[in-house]
């Protein structure tokens, strides 16, 4: 018969504690145990990654930019490069090293030639902005440099007649600015009378507001002539920069603050557009030299009417033969402009002569050159 093993009988409860408790004295006599060293090998793991990502040798998906490393084929010791090095011109290095770069494809240029720094032209240049390349307007015949010529003097007097040299010159130089930049009719007449062919709607608001209506004066005209034509023949006036659009000191306009401003000339904030659009290499739409007729392209007189700015109530209209012609060797009456053409000889009783266009006698718009009320906004940039 099979014993059975009694688990009341004394002393089984002590011999089995004592049975139990011996391997775990025997483990800990042993030393650490299996748990000890997983949890080891995983911090060791983990700080070895935390190690390659901080050095930059191990970037997974996600952590950073990828790198590589390329190396170096430049020796300590190597004496063709230290030859290079030490040659005392470019010429002797091509002998070294047949591959080297031409210094001059980069436009550098002996620092020792040019003349000292201006600091003041240096801070007008950080404050305004880099300025536009000399660039001649060469149109393809007679006509179009007349044509050119013509506008860009438009532009000048009836923006910047009351200003100095330097105003008129910050007109054109923004007028050209346009010519150049893709954004803007390519011509100089396009430039100047772009929207004139409505009342009110246009880039230079003197083209399209009746502000034509006052016959120029012989001496701002020749000034205004006279810049214009410098400008042309690549003048160029560093102190309106990149400047492609302006407003005079007396309003700031809406847009104001989505361009930069260059510059405060005279009566007039110029201003160019942000970024790269702003930038030297934006300005290199190429010069058509194929210039429209002149504008403006809506009569003067329609422009007032639908402006109503028509003759003050009991101001007569004045027969031509009433205005006074402009000077002998002044230029041109403008087109649009209602002046008397120069007096002639008396038609044959036998031919009828064609009636005579009236002339405005308005006194708002006698006030040659002078900034009125009703052209505060010359220039500004109308949507």
């Amino acid at each position: 018969m099979k014993p059975e093993l009694n688990l009341d009988a004394p002393g089984y409860a002590d011999a089995r504690a004592a049975w139990r408790g011996a391997p775990r004295a025997a483990a800990a006599a042993a030393g650490p145990g299996r748990n000890f060293w997983i949890g080891l090998l995983a911090a060791v793991l983990v700080a070895s990654v935390a190690l390659a990502l901080s050095s930059g040798q191990f970037r997974p998906r996600g952590f950073g930019p990828y790198s590589v490393s390329v190396p170096l084929t430049f020796k300590p010791n190597d004496p063709t490069r230290w030859a290079v090095m030490n040659s005392d011109s470019y010429a002797d290095a091509l002998k070294i090293d047949p591959t080297l770069p031409d210094p001059s494809s980069v436009g550098y240029a002996d620092a020792t030639a040019l003349p000292p720094a201006d600091p003041a032209q240096l801070r007008d240049e950080a404050f305004v902005g880099p300025a536009a390349k000399s660039y001649v307007f060469r149109g393809v015949t007679a006509l179009d440099r007349e044509r050119a010529h013509y506008c860009l003097t438009s532009a000048l007097y009836y923006e910047a007649a009351s200003e100095s040299d330097d105003g008129m010159r910050g007109v054109a130089q923004t007028v050209l600015n346009r010519v150049r930049h893709p954004s803007f009719p390519n011509t100089v007449c396009g430039v100047v009378f772009q929207g004139s062919e409505r009342a009110g709607v246009c880039q230079f608001t003197f083209s399209c507001d009746g502000a034509m209506a006052r016959a120029p004066s012989r001496d701002n005209w020749l000034r205004a002539s006279r810049i214009a034509s410098a400008a042309l023949n690549g003048a160029v006036f560093p102190g309106v920069g990149l400047a492609t659009h302006y407003h005079t000191t007396a309003i700031w306009p809406r847009w104001g603050k989505s361009l930069v401003m260059t510059n405060i000339v005279g009566a007039h904030i110029f201003h160019r557009w942000r970024g790269r659009w702003g930038m030297p290499d934006a300005f290199r739409a190429p010069y058509l030299g194929r210039e429209p007729v002149p504008g403006p392209y809506l009569p003067v007189a329609q422009q007032l009417a639908m402006l109503k700015k028509g003759p003050i109530p009991g101001a007569p209209l004045l027969p031509a033969a009433a205005v006074d012609p402009l000077p002998a060797g002044g230029p041109a009456p403008l087109p649009g402009t209602l002046s008397a053409p120069a007096q002639t000889a008396a038609p044959s009783p036998s031919v009828t002569a064609a009636p005579t266009p009236p002339a405005y006698s308005d006194p708002r718009l006698n006030q040659s050159g002078q900034i009125r009320e009703e052209y505060q906004k010359s220039g500004e940039w109308i949507r």
